[in-house]
């Protein structure tokens, strides 16, 4: 930052309260020096600032054309970059933004408080990266302090700056997603998802939001903070056609569902870690589910007991087709394989009484030892059943 020198006091035979001025260290010319008796705005073709206070007035400096030029150029490779998500790019786009963030700092613009203004006098001085550029800003500052990202992140706070959220600026310049969908509510959905799966290094992540598969890639912000980096909505899962043919039986487990039994899925946001910790020395203590229902609360013994092939003697081929659709799961290869979720866990699950009291819910769960002595449980979705005795 900027190091200031003594106040120097005015000539002879003036007032010294009023014409005593701060002066920048690295020269900033006499004209754009602000005075303690007239506080007035800096105006240059590309910025405008108004530095006043009651007390001490600093010197503001704006960024010279070269400067924003600079920037410019600085912005415009990294913009570059983003087109690419192999490994060398992503540690080279890394390091760029953390030195970026030094150079807008010392050029006299904050990464945390960039505002409509910064970005319009950017592109008014012909400097269209940049301005791309400080408009992802601006609008990352903009979501830490909303309300939509207190909405699905409990301990966030509307005193929040850009640099405390665990997303990058590049979220706002390549992330896709529906027109209708309304981005910060989405970017803070993608946001509890990503926080709970508590990421320790680079990669990426599969899952579902509004029934549509969802890509999110991860990466450091500043070669030191894991942040998230983009998300990508794919296919919307559509539910399966009924209507048409039954392939012939071939054995016992493809027998068609049958026709009093229905289903429908009711929400498929993976609820990350519902269970992370050693293994219990109660298997029958209630774990509760994250953003869900009292009610909801299961135990390990009880999921353990219920694997998820058994589901498909108990829905019936065609139900249990829809689930591992919607789910994006894979069958088993072999014989002594099994279905696997969220972190290559087991799956398994467990029902509830639902608001249709003639229906069940349907929880679908991965669990297992994740590592050595830790336990991990995936929430995996939730779906709606009628016509089964579970």
């Amino acid at each position: 930052m900027y190091k200031f020198k003594n106040f120097e006091a005015g000539a002879a035979g003036s007032n010294a309260d009023t014409k005593s001025s701060l002066r920048v260290a690295h020269q900033v010319p006499a004209e754009l020096v602000i005075h303690n008796h007239r506080p007035r705005p800096i105006r240059l073709p590309n910025f405008r600032y108004l530095a006043s206070s009651s007390k001490i007035k600093t010197a503001v400096s704006a960024p010279s054309l070269d400067t924003l030029k600079y920037l410019d150029g600085r912005a415009a490779s990294m913009l570059a970059l983003l087109k690419k998500q192999d490994v060398e790019s992503l540690a080279t786009s890394s390091a760029k933004r953390r030195f970026f963030r030094i150079e807008l700092e010392t050029s006299g613009i904050q990464p945390d408080h960039v505002n409509a203004m910064h970005v319009a006098s950017a592109r008014a001085a012909g400097c269209e990266a940049l301005a791309t550029w400080l408009d992802s800003l601006r609008k990352l500052a903009e979501y830490a302090r909303s309300e939509a990202r207190r909405k699905w992140n409990p301990k966030a706070t509307a005193a929040d700056l850009a640099s405390q959220v665990p997303v990058a600026s590049d979220w706002f310049l390549q992330s896709t997603y529906l027109p209708d969908w309304d981005e910060l509510d989405f970017l803070s959905r993608c946001e509890s998802i990503w926080a709970d799966n508590g990421f320790t290094g680079e990669g990426m992540m599969f899952t579902r939001i509004f029934n549509y598969r969802v890509k999110v890639l991860t990466g450091y912000e500043d070669g030191l903070r894991l942040v998230m980096l983009l998300t990508e909505v794919g296919d919307y899962v559509p539910p399966l056609d009924l209507s048409a043919p039954a392939a012939t039986p071939t054995n016992p487990m493809d027998l068609p569902m049958p026709a009093d039994v229905k289903i429908e899925p009711i929400d498929l946001v993976r609820r990350m870690r519902a269970y992370d910790g050693r293994e219990p020395d109660n298997w029958d203590a209630p774990v509760q589910v994250p953003m869900g229902k009292p009610t909801w609360a299961f135990s390990l013994a009880e999921v353990n007991r219920n694997p998820f092939e058994n589901l498909k003697g108990l829905l019936g081929k065609e139900a249990f087709d829809l689930i591992m659709e919607k789910q994006g799961y894979v069958y088993p290869e072999g014989p002594f394989d099994t279905y696997i979720g969220e972190s290559d866990l087991p799956l398994h699950y467990y029902t509830r009484d639902d608001e249709q009291a003639d229906a069940r819910k349907l929880i679908i769960v991965s669990m297992g030892e994740f590592q050595p002595g830790r336990i991990i449980c995936h929430i995996e979705g939730f779906y709606r059943v009628w016509g089964v005795n579970f």
